[in-house]
């Protein structure tokens, strides 16, 4: 071989290589969008080397979709990207991250929301629900909310009560994304989603002494604070000795186990028997004052190592006086004392079998 050919030779196969390894790292999806149902779509990512692709999820924690292959060498297509249908009444969103050569190459997939309206007799899957008794005294209501990274998501769910002008149960999910930033607006106002003929008027707050006592705590949406002072997130509560003190401690507590999860799904809600009597509102209406208050909390992370793998559940119940102690409980406990089946849907996410232990498991030191 002539030196003019094997220098050919040499300068095409450093081309070649030098092409190979230049080659522009690329990832994407057959479709960026879904309606709410559970589905699929393919993922094609072009590299020449070794790559990694992971998923971020915008709107919470809560991992709602998984791929087929997170890693590899070379170009590879039909990778399988399943997602969970999306009960919720607002779209979300997730990224697929390709970190290849050096790079992080994005694409973004949006799933729709539920058709459902957040006004009465909905039901959606929720897993922070409990069962919706409804009545016609007690209508389902619920809120979305804008947060700070533009995406719309839930924001809390009620059962409202019109006759004892209370809400038996507020339900949301909490996690540090959901709780935001901001700070305490103090803006007292009716709900928008309830007939105002049917809420209390709670802008001087309660007659009687009580307090004007959150469900869904301020602190815990500090980035959509407006919603928790709608007067249906309120009940008149003994301010000295319990709002003020045992139940904002435990309130924080709360706040502090949410840190720690991906997603802690809460029920906050006050039992009407043993009933201490009636508040008046501003207009001089009748409100049920509660004879005791709880809390039913579902903590889920996908990286524990709990005894029920990534859920753990504890029930928690106060009477409504002044020091008042706090009672912890398993799930099932707490159903017997409020009559209220929680977390009606996890089944749904775990199975029947493993729903029953975790509602039946007593709580452990994490509770503590």
């Amino acid at each position: 071989m002539t030196f003019v050919a094997i220098y050919a030779a040499v300068m095409l196969l450093a081309t070649s290589c030098e092409f190979n390894i230049n080659i522009t790292p690329d990832v994407s999806l057959s479709e960026s969008t879904a309606t709410s149902d559970a589905g699929y779509k393919t993922v094609d990512v072009t590299a020449s080397g070794k790559w990694f692709l992971t998923l971020y999820f915008l709107d919470s924690d809560y991992r709602w979709a998984t791929l087929t292959s997170t890693e590899g060498r070379g170009s590879k297509d039909g990778i399988i990207l399943n997602y969970e249908e999306n009960t919720s009444s607002g779209p979300r969103s997730l990224r697929v991250i390709l970190t290849a050569s050096g790079q992080d190459i994005a694409v973004t997939f949006t799933q729709g929301g539920s058709t459902s309206e957040g006004g009465p007799s909905a039901n959606p899957g929720w897993i922070e629900l409990p069962a919706l008794a409804e009545n016609e005294d007690c209508r389902f209501y619920w809120h979305d909310m804008t947060q700070q990274n533009g995406n719309t998501c839930r924001n809390y769910s009620f059962l409202w009560d019109r006759e004892n002008l209370v809400a038996h149960w507020v339900a949301y999910p909490l996690n540090t994304a959901l709780i935001g930033t901001g700070s305490r607006t103090d803006r007292w106002g009716y709900d928008p989603k309830v007939p105002r003929e049917e809420q209390p008027e709670l802008y001087k707050g309660y007659r009687g002494g009580y307090d004007r006592g959150h469900q869904l705590p301020s602190a815990d949406r500090l980035s959509a604070n407006p919603s928790t002072f709608y007067f249906t997130n309120m009940t008149p509560q003994i301010g000295h000795g319990f709002n003020q003190t045992v139940w904002a401690n435990f309130e924080g507590k709360v706040r502090e186990w949410s840190r720690s999860a991906d997603t802690l799904y809460v029920v906050t809600g006050c039992v009407l028997e043993g009933s201490l009597g009636k508040a008046q509102d501003n207009l001089g209406k009748a409100v049920t004052v509660p004879g005791g208050y709880f809390k039913a909390l579902l903590w889920y992370n996908h990286a524990s190592t709990q005894s029920f793998g990534q859920w753990s559940a504890a029930g928690f119940w106060f009477d409504h006086k002044s020091g008042a102690s706090c009672q912890t409980m398993s799930i099932d406990g707490l159903e017997e004392i409020t009559g209220i089946d929680f977390f009606v849907n996890l089944a749904s996410r775990v199975g029947s079998t493993q729903a029953d232990m975790i509602e039946a498991a007593e709580p452990g030191t994490f509770w503590d």
